[in-house]
């Protein structure tokens, strides 16, 4: 009888030790994501208060010698906006979408590449005050290329890889 009672104990310790073991990925889990939510929010409702967008569709976080945000999104009369937020929120950047390249044909400039092998991510942005997409993606050889395109033209402006 004494070794049953001895059994219970420990799948009684191991339940706990794993319980304490997810939660506590869960908790870490969260506190990770939790500033990125909480800056899309903060950039959603600077966008919306400084420009008479209603409808957000999206919102990226955009680094290059600063980190801007960018809230795309439609404006009451229908016409589809970015609104690129910089100096920590203070200036509001309103670009008309159709203005320039699209974000497919941006990507699709990039999709020509053969050595192409997986598109990571598309933003816009600001860079030297000229609006942009940049289009990440894996190559053949598993390196990162980043690829700039002026947004007005669609012209390549620049090529970063990795190594």
């Amino acid at each position: 009888m004494a070794e049953k009672n001895n059994k219970h104990p420990f799948w009684l310790i191991a339940f706990i030790v794993i319980a304490t073991v997810v939660g506590s990925i869960f908790i870490v889990v969260q506190e990770i994501n939790r500033p990125e939510r909480y800056d899309s929010k903060v950039a959603t409702e600077i966008a919306k208060k400084n420009t008479d967008l209603k409808k957000v569709d999206r919102v990226t976080r955009f680094v290059y010698n600063q980190v801007e945000y960018t809230v795309s999104g439609t404006k009451a009369n229908g016409n589809s906006i970015f609104v690129v937020l910089t100096d920590n929120g203070k200036k509001a950047t309103v670009y008309d979408q159709t203005a320039g390249v699209s974000e497919q044909k941006a990507i699709a400039s990039v999709q020509s590449n053969p050595n192409l092998k997986k598109i990571t991510s598309s933003r816009f942005g600001i860079i030297k005050n000229k609006p942009v997409w940049m289009v990440s993606y894996i190559n053949q050889k598993d390196r990162l290329v980043t690829k700039t395109i002026n947004f007005k033209t669609g012209e390549e402006l620049k090529t970063i890889t990795t190594y």
